[in-house]
């Protein structure tokens, strides 16, 4: 891997054969010349561009904002792929640096935006959001600016949305809304006042994580239930009714929005937890 062009002492673009290869480290381009070989030993992340777009786009990047940026981006990247264990795409760099750059912009300016979907990444995406307050953090040790925790789950999202994909990102986004109404309707028919901390409330919210990611699925099928099912959810309606009624109203809102049919087991499974979660209450 031989230098093509230095950035500054921490960014270089490389080539290996026919390969461009954008090259980021410590001192990794520091005193060095191009044609030379690149120090692997101060190697932390390197990004192949895989079509001409993205090399456009990094060009635009780096002609727009300072290199510090990307720097950071890339820490955050290579720290989020070690706690997700995943592999992000390449142009996750570019978007994440430049909204960095922009929120930190924003924050010198006292000009910050509200996350209206802060509560739900937060509750919802607990990894994600984790990468995060680290990343937040992170730039404040870089940069000495401090920004608000709405960045926190903004920059969450960023990685909620490359993990898997765009189409999956979009149903991401269809979970966390419908999550949120469901939630809407426990606090309105069961207690506004939920422990949020619970293991209780946490085990509902992975259920209905589960549950609509199943229905939401295109391999989805809706098949008969079966007569065990039916008994136990007579049952559940005379001993458990309040639980019940509320796992009612969850399911016909669900199915409302999803255009999906549901079996009476996630009935019996949602007032389960829905009964749970009372009784910790009380």
């Amino acid at each position: 891997m031989l230098v093509k062009k230095i950035f500054n002492n921490n960014v270089l673009l490389a080539e290996d054969g026919d390969q461009e290869i954008v090259v980021i480290g410590r001192g990794v381009g520091f005193q060095q010349k191009i044609g030379q070989v690149v120090a692997q030993q101060k190697i932390e992340k390197c990004y192949y561009p895989k079509d001409q777009r993205w090399t456009t786009l990094f060009n635009e990047l780096t002609s727009a904002i300072a290199f510090e940026y990307i720097e950071i981006a890339s820490h955050i990247i290579a720290t989020a792929e070690a706690r997700l264990d995943t592999d992000f795409d390449d142009y996750l760099l570019i978007g994440l640096a430049d909204h960095i750059q922009f929120a930190v912009a924003r924050q010198l300016k006292a000009l910050p935006i509200k996350n209206e979907l802060l509560w739900e990444t937060k509750h919802f995406y607990p990894e994600e959001y984790m990468i995060g307050e680290e990343a937040v953090a992170y730039i404040a040790a870089q940069l000495n600016v401090t920004l608000a925790d709405d960045e926190v789950g903004f920059i969450a999202l960023k990685f909620i949305e490359k993990r898997a994909g765009p189409e999956i990102s979009e149903r991401a986004t269809s979970l966390t809304k419908l999550i949120e109404g469901v939630l809407t309707i426990v606090r309105h028919e069961l207690s506004p006042k939920i422990d949020y901390s619970a293991l209780n409330y946490q085990r509902l919210v992975v259920h209905l994580r589960f549950l609509l990611d199943r229905l939401l699925s295109d391999e989805y099928e809706n098949n008969a239930d079966n007569p065990f099912d039916q008994v136990m959810m007579q049952h559940f309606e005379q001993r458990y009714t309040k639980a019940y009624r509320c796992a009612e109203d969850i399911i016909r809102y669900i199915e409302h929005e999803t255009h999906r049919g549901s079996q009476t087991s996630e009935r019996i499974y949602l007032t389960m937890h829905l009964q749970r979660l009372l009784e910790h209450m009380n």
